[in-house]
């Protein structure tokens, strides 16, 4: 089921390859373990993040002091990073009796053409 789930959500976040110039990172895990981490980013760049849960519950997402809440049922939410910190923190966690496989992603911003 895990494995199912973890593909749901990796899809939902997909929109761009690892190899297009505009990834810069992204991950996949549990929704018990959540995702701690601090990504590095240029200062004052613009960048979004996309964030997926499949499974059931909800998630709570906080990112630069704002927090979301994000229903695990494989849809995707993205949030906009602009003006970026040198280290951005991702803290995502469960909320009570949420289970499934969250994927999230970060993508630069084109500059406008």
């Amino acid at each position: 089921m895990e494995n199912e789930q973890g593909k749901r959500a990796k899809a939902a976040v997909a929109i761009v390859p690892p190899d297009d110039p505009l990834f810069l990172e992204s991950g996949l895990e549990r929704v018990a373990d959540g995702v701690h981490r601090q990504s590095v980013l240029e200062q004052g760049e613009n960048y979004k993040l996309s964030v997926a849960c499949a499974g059931q519950g909800s998630m709570k997402v906080v990112i630069q002091g704002k927090a979301t809440r994000l229903p695990c049922e494989g849809g995707a939410l993205s949030l906009p990073i602009e003006r970026a910190p040198a280290q951005l923190p991702i803290d995502i966690a469960a909320e009570a009796g949420a289970s499934g496989m969250i994927a999230w992603q970060i993508t630069r911003v084109a500059a406008p053409t």
